[in-house]
């Protein structure tokens, strides 16, 4: 019995001030041709969280030119982000980074300094959401990259450029519960321990983080 008092305990302290870190994709990802797609799938216990990610360009991906192409992040179907990027292949914009939506303020750094000019070396931008929307229970980001067709180049392939995805990190933060709450959860204690510990079990563990690749 006293330890699962304990366990209760437990779960209504994570209640009251729970907060959920997790990698839920290492990456990096395979290369990628652009007009194509990678999506994560990942559980959460609540309904906001930070999160970055790494976005990878390989060859000459390019920004704002004639052979530009869009990097774009949706998450439960909801954009979040839209824009391009010099990472290899040169921008005419005078930025290396041109962002067309960024709803949630995400802060962008460019670790490979690639500037504006042509290289055909990659590059690297890394993204950090500080608040986005979940859903409790299952999410889905999507990154994907379109190669603009309409008055410009279209899609190039693999031979020319790629992109992909690594260290997709979501930093869960559980609202925190009123004392009352919290009160309540621990006179239960009493009442139905072993479920308590298996619902602790359940809402604080990530559902299992799958990952898939598609068309654009």
């Amino acid at each position: 019995m006293r330890l699962m008092f304990g366990c209760c305990l437990a779960a209504a302290a994570a209640l009251a001030t729970g907060a959920q870190a997790s990698t839920i994709y290492p990456g990096a990802s395979p290369v990628l041709a652009t007009n194509s797609s990678f999506s994560v799938d990942f559980g959460s216990a609540a309904t906001a969280g930070q999160m970055s990610f790494v976005l990878d360009g390989y060859q000459s991906l390019d920004g704002q030119n004639f052979y530009e192409d869009d990097f774009s992040v949706r998450l439960n179907g909801n954009q979040i982000f839209l824009g391009t990027f010099n990472l290899g292949g040169g921008s005419d914009s005078g930025t290396q980074a041109n962002i067309y939506s960024n709803p949630f303020n995400a802060s962008l750094s460019n670790p490979t300094n690639n500037g504006t000019s042509i290289t055909s070396g990659g590059g690297k931008e890394v993204f950090s959401f500080a608040g986005i929307p979940l859903n409790i229970g299952s999410n889905q980001l999507t990154f994907s990259y379109l190669s603009l067709a309409d008055g410009h180049a279209g899609f190039q392939g693999l031979g020319d450029e790629g992109w992909g995805i690594a260290d997709v990190n979501v930093n869960i933060s559980a609202t925190p519960l009123p004392a009352s709450w919290t009160m309540m959860l621990i006179g239960f204690a009493g009442l139905g321990a072993l479920g308590c510990y298996r619902k602790m079990k359940t809402s604080a563990s990530p559902l299992a983080v799958s990952t898939r690749c598609g068309m654009a």
